[in-house]
């Protein structure tokens, strides 16, 4: 079975995210210390998740490309969408969405579900903590990490490192 996702590049590793989360995904220059952007005429609560990621994952940007992904609120966990409004002082607009931003690039990529690898018992719950969920490794070597973003962000806002 395949399923869609959006891959965000760096150096020696990629993210992806089901892309059922996402509403869109745009370059824009983004300042990072930014609250708040502007997209489609609404106000959107702004993140800049990149340097956790460089952070937990050892990777760094490759480029300097300020992708941009916007996501809706209702896919987060209620005490996660709480915790964006805190620390953005931004509250989300009638849609919902919200902007978290990396220095990666972003493409979508159709994968068989299969070929991503969940991790044993014993560590699984650990690395869902830090939102781990899965790993793939593509033919060349690079690894594929799959992420959930409400695990994620709880990360970000415990400011904690693996």
């Amino acid at each position: 079975m395949k399923k869609h996702f959006t891959c965000i590049f760096y150096d020696n590793m990629d993210f992806l995210i089901p892309s059922e989360y996402i509403v869109s995904g745009i370059y824009l220059s983004v300042p990072k210390n930014s609250m708040n952007i502007v997209f489609n005429r609404e106000t959107l609560p702004h993140l800049f998740i990149g340097g956790q990621l460089e952070k937990e994952f050892g990777c760094s940007a490759d480029g300097n490309a300020n992708a941009v992904i916007v996501m809706n609120s209702k896919d987060f966990a209620r005490d996660v969408g709480k915790q964006i409004e805190d620390a953005t002082e931004t509250a989300f607009p009638a849609t919902g969405n919200l902007a978290l931003s990396m220095t990666g690039n972003l493409s979508s990529r159709e994968l068989e579900l299969s070929e991503l690898h969940v991790f044993p018992s014993g560590i699984r719950n650990r690395l869902l903590e830090c939102g781990i969920c899965a790993v793939r490794f593509t033919s060349d070597g690079r690894k594929q990490v799959l992420i959930s973003p409400d695990s994620l962000l709880r990360r970000f806002f415990s400011g904690g490192l693996m």
